[in-house]
């Protein structure tokens, strides 16, 4: 194993490039993950590029993995993983992973996320996406990176379950209607009906909508929803996080008989 004790290090400014900027990580295709329980994750994906972590951590992940054969792994000085870490109480082990090419799965429930600017939501989001068996998230370009880290641990490992894709809405949805699917939107609606009352049935195939935090599911794509469904709620609580209800919404549609 090769040691790397600088931060300055061209592998080390090319982890902290891609964690920082965007467009770095679609030109070169590649994103960076934290923590024993991620990169095992990934290495069982078969998308892991490079290893590194710290010497106190490579028992830790020996114990998780069989990574004495991986030849493609550095050690790190303690400097240079705090420089790297995105957490407080970081466990020293990071990947360099390979972004796979984006596939769309047309026989399940697909997911649609329309500017959704928080981490967390979207983390959360693609780890209801895979509890309740919707195998595809396509979200608009202008929401938050899948790969950004805070969406990644939100996730908990079922990041690498879901085929998450980029692309306008508006000509995702146009293909989904040609393949069949029924368009659920989240907002109120003058004929919107509330989510107990809907009968979803499970030979139909659905894709569900959520909407920025603030302003809600966009104007061009509001007219291309056949249903708007509310969740009933009590009278004194405004509204739920966009997580939430999309939570609720897609294990709604996954008990569907």
């Amino acid at each position: 194993m090769k040691e790397i004790s600088s931060v300055t290090n061209p592998k080390i400014k090319e982890i902290i490039k891609l964690l920082s900027d965007v467009s770095y990580r679609k030109k070169e295709r590649k994103f960076v993950v934290e923590g024993i329980h991620l990169v095992a994750e990934a290495m069982k994906k078969g998308i892991v590029d490079a290893i590194y972590m710290t010497e106190d951590a490579y028992d830790d992940l020996a114990m998780a993995l069989p990574i004495s054969s991986y030849h493609n792994i550095f050690l790190i000085k303690d400097n240079v993983a705090k420089k790297i870490a995105s957490t407080v109480n970081s466990q020293n082990v990071f990947a360099v992973c390979e972004i796979t090419p984006q596939h769309i799965d047309y026989d399940n429930n697909i997911l649609l996320l329309d500017r959704v600017q928080d981490p967390g939501n979207v983390g959360t989001l693609i780890r209801s996406a895979a509890s309740f068996n919707f195998k595809t998230v396509i979200s608009n370009p202008n929401s938050v990176s899948y790969y950004n880290d805070k969406v990644i641990r939100s996730t908990q490992g079922n990041f690498f379950q879901i085929n998450l894709v980029k692309e306008y809405l508006v000509q995702s949805i146009s293909e989904l209607k040609n393949q069949g699917y029924i368009i659920i939107g989240t907002q109120m609606h003058e004929e919107s009906k509330f989510l107990n009352k809907v009968k979803f049935k499970d030979d139909e195939k659905y894709a569900v909508i959520i909407g920025n935090e603030s302003v809600g599911i966009s104007p061009e794509i509001s007219e291309l929803i056949d249903i708007n469904v509310l969740i009933p709620m009590e009278e004194n609580v405004e509204s739920l996080n966009a997580a939430v209800a999309g939570s609720i919404v897609m294990y709604e549609i996954s008990t569907a008989k």
